[in-house]
């Protein structure tokens, strides 16, 4: 799989773009397959958008991956449950949680928006009996 990180953050404004590639440089560096490197990368470009296009006080936010906050991701992940799902929002949480733990040591700061954020629940499915048999 060959991904376009230009094309992935083509929309974004300010400071995200750069970011984002900075961490995929780390995430090849560390040898991360292509998929889970893409899998994080679009969470992280998918909250960029979320805040650009749907949340009307997140403008510094919107332009820099350091000024967003918990409330963001909340409602961030809150959005993922109420448009996607709350398996896709588990997704982004997990994609997210990388981003902002590298964000923290390659800026040197303690603690993370991401701190506090519990991961959304999913619920459980249940698979009948005849179709395991079937």
């Amino acid at each position: 799989m060959r991904m376009n990180l230009a094309a992935l953050t083509r929309d974004l404004v300010g400071e995200w773009p750069s970011y984002l590639a900075d961490w995929d440089r780390c995430l090849r560096a560390g040898n991360y397959p292509a998929t889970t490197r893409y899998n994080y990368l679009l969470a992280a470009t998918q909250l960029a958008r979320y805040l650009q296009d749907e949340v009307d006080d997140a403008r510094g936010a919107a332009e820099d991956p350091l000024a967003v906050q918990r409330a963001h991701i909340e409602a961030f992940q809150a959005w993922m449950i109420e448009t996607r799902s709350a398996a896709t929002a588990l997704n982004k949480h997990k994609g997210l949680q990388q981003f902002f733990t590298w964000l923290g040591e390659e800026e040197d700061r303690s603690g993370s928006p991401m701190d506090r954020v519990r991961q959304p629940r999913t619920p459980t499915r249940l698979i009948p009996i005849a179709a395991v048999l079937g």
